[in-house]
């Protein structure tokens, strides 16, 4: 086994251990909660107490708690959620349309900040100094330090309300019935509602990519190759173009990173936006104790992230020479 496959199976191993972790966390915490989820049930007079126990049992809550967490692991493991508590839905009906729902919204505004910032980011980092380095730098910085929530209720004031551009709200028009996810998102509707959180999305993100891409710059526009190529006698453009390329990895690992995280959504801006995302719905589900729909909710938002992070490891291990995959620093 070579040493890059020993690192790759350290790193497997160690996302495995860490999904275990993070599931588990989630079942203990939902379990130490106040309340149950069929307290507001109960109180409505919606059902009995026998009824309760019935659906108890039903569930497997009456049964003792290490046998509830191996089953747990089990339907985890094997990708078989169940049924929706409050809503007596399969679980994975209710969570694939609201995950759609964020990744249609997040990884386009992730993808297009990340090439757009990420060359204004390299364009001002070879032009130190300037006027739109400094702007770029402050813009960016205070959208990204602004809770997005913040930015999304400032929008919704001023293009929605005042200007009256844009919907403030929602995914589609209430009298709006598309079919099926094609006539959903390529409907004229929907684009005119998912402009509003789309530009929120893309400023939000905006701050680190350039950041990032402007640092590469400027720590690669002294170094030995770019000499040369300038003795070479290459332009300005050709010069930065190859300062831009060789400052890519960072950039690469950290937009791994963030897509990861984007199966999470952005829960605050779903939630000014009125947007049925993934994010939204965890809310909900949290407030209702809907421990199906959670425990689902949650292991899906920690596989990305734990997946995302073993590729970003990848990526600097196979692309980076300088990184060692012994664990035992640069080779």
């Amino acid at each position: 086994m070579s040493e890059f496959q020993r690192f790759l199976a350290k790193r497997l191993a160690i996302s495995i251990v860490l999904t275990l972790v993070a599931v588990s966390v989630i079942f203990v915490v939902l379990r130490l909660l106040p309340g149950s989820p069929f307290e507001s049930l109960v109180t409505a007079g919606n059902l009995s107490q026998q009824q309760i126990t019935e659906i108890r049992a039903m569930y497997g809550l009456d049964q003792p708690m290490w046998r509830q967490y191996l089953s747990y692991l089990q339907s985890i493991l094997l990708f078989q959620f169940g049924y929706s508590i409050l809503r007596s839905q399969p679980v994975w009906g209710v969570l694939a349309p609201r995950l759609v729902n964020t990744l249609i919204l997040l990884v386009p505004a992730l993808v297009t900040t990340a090439v757009l910032s990420s060359l204004l980011g390299m364009y001002v980092g070879w032009n130190r100094g300037s006027k739109l380095e400094k702007l770029s730098i402050i813009a960016t910085t205070f959208l990204r330090s602004t809770p997005v929530f913040i930015t999304g209720i400032l929008f919704v004031i001023v293009f929605a309300y005042n200007l009256e551009l844009v919907p403030a709200f929602g995914m589609r028009s209430i009298s709006a019935s598309p079919e099926g996810y094609v006539e959903t998102f390529t409907s004229l509707d929907f684009l005119h509602h998912y402009v509003l959180p789309f530009t929120v999305s893309v400023l939000y993100y905006s701050g680190d990519f350039l950041l990032l891409a402007r640092n590469g710059v400027v720590e690669k526009r002294g170094s030995e190759f770019l000499k040369l190529h300038r003795a070479k006698g290459l332009s300005e453009m050709q010069q930065l173009a190859r300062a831009g390329r060789n400052s890519m990895l960072p950039i690469l690992t950290y937009f791994a990173l963030r897509l990861g995280m984007i199966f999470q959504g952005l829960i605050l801006l779903e939630v000014v936006f009125g947007w049925p995302g993934i994010g939204r719905e965890l809310v909900l589900a949290i407030q209702q104790q809907d421990y199906p729909l959670v425990q689902a909710a949650v292991f899906i938002m920690a596989l990305a992230v734990i997946v995302a992070n073993l590729v970003a490891d990848v990526l600097y291990a196979y692309f980076d020479p300088t990184v060692s995959t012994s664990g035992g620093g640069a080779a």
